[in-house]
């Protein structure tokens, strides 16, 4: 071979390796840069799916709000029925009363603490329920036997009323006697079903608080003789209650003070007569009598309406807590 030779097939062979170079350059940069695509496009995958879990935990906690919202709603009208019945129910019994108002007061207590979760606010909201009903149903009860007992004592005094009607007609004409009972002063009764009538004086099942009655007795002491309770309630250790002047009671108190004797109205939960005038010991009569004590202690109640009336001396009252 030549020189000539040796040349051409020198710089043929020197072009071959440079073809092959940049080719091997291509390919190396078109990997770079498919690389670079790939990884732009799981960059923008990340982004995309962060700001999902972003906008889905937004979601959730709104949600969650709003259940919240929801469940707190519902407890608080919850414990205001609660609230209400009990106002409504004074004689269902204590348990029952002592039971719906731990049930609402758990709900009121979660309701005021800002951890409790949405599920525990359903949870006991759920629970006043039973509770309520349960006082409803015993106030409807001892309703019943109230209304019941009222009906028997009004159907023996129609009764008795017919007998001595019948009495008195078979008779000469002479006036029928009235006969009554005679109780130490100071009296008191307890409860308020009314007395029924015999057509005058002092009602069947009344007493009698003898040396007293007449005519124009006038309303008097009604702020003393609920200090006085008051003042009980304090030496016990319970809340005061408000007081307030009660038009019926005072007419009741007044139509006693005439008569002489006391009875209840079907409106009081306590009465008395002391022939001293004193309220002091009008309710130190009545903390003598266990019915009469339990009512000035009760702790279900947050007032009490009161009637009084003097005549001679004497002091006529009547109490109705609620």
């Amino acid at each position: 071979m030549g020189l000539a030779a040796g040349v051409v097939l020198a710089v043929a062979a020197g072009g071959g390796v440079y073809t092959a170079d940049q080719r091997a350059q291509r390919a190396e940069a078109e990997a770079l840069a498919a690389g670079l695509r790939v990884d732009e496009h799981l960059l923008a995958a990340s982004q995309d799916a962060a700001a999902e879990r972003s906008t889905d935990v937004a979601v959730a906690q709104a949600a969650y709000l709003s259940t919240r919202t929801d469940a707190a709603t519902a407890a608080q009208a919850a414990v205001d029925r609660a609230n209400a019945t009990l106002a409504a129910v004074p004689n269902a019994g204590d348990a029952p009363r002592a039971a719906l108002a731990g049930a609402s007061g758990a709900v009121g207590t979660a309701l005021a603490a800002p951890g409790v979760s949405a599920r525990s606010l359903r949870t006991l909201t759920t629970g006043v329920a039973g509770p309520e009903q349960a006082a409803i149903d015993a106030q409807a009860a001892w309703q019943a036997a109230e209304d019941a007992r009222i009906a028997a004592e009004q159907a023996a005094a129609a009764q008795a009323a017919a007998a001595a009607a019948a009495a008195a007609k078979r008779s000469s004409g002479s006036a029928p006697s009235r006969t009554t009972a005679r109780p130490a002063s100071p009296s008191s009764s307890g409860g308020g079903a009314p007395a029924p009538s015999t057509g005058g004086g002092v009602p069947a099942g009344g007493k009698v608080c003898s040396g007293s009655g007449g005519s124009g007795a006038g309303e008097s002491s009604i702020s003393a003789i609920g200090s006085a309770i008051n003042a009980y309630r304090s030496s016990l250790g319970l809340p005061e209650l408000s007081v307030s002047r009660s038009g019926g009671l005072v007419s009741h108190a007044i139509d006693m003070a005439n008569s002489g004797g006391i009875w209840h109205s079907g409106g009081d939960n306590i009465v008395a007569c002391v022939s001293n005038g004193s309220a002091s010991s009008m309710v130190s009569a009545w903390s003598q009598s266990a019915g009469h004590d339990a009512q000035m202690r009760r702790t279900d109640v947050s007032s009490m309406s009161v009637g009084g009336a003097s005549l001679n001396g004497w002091l006529f009252g009547a109490v109705r807590f609620s």
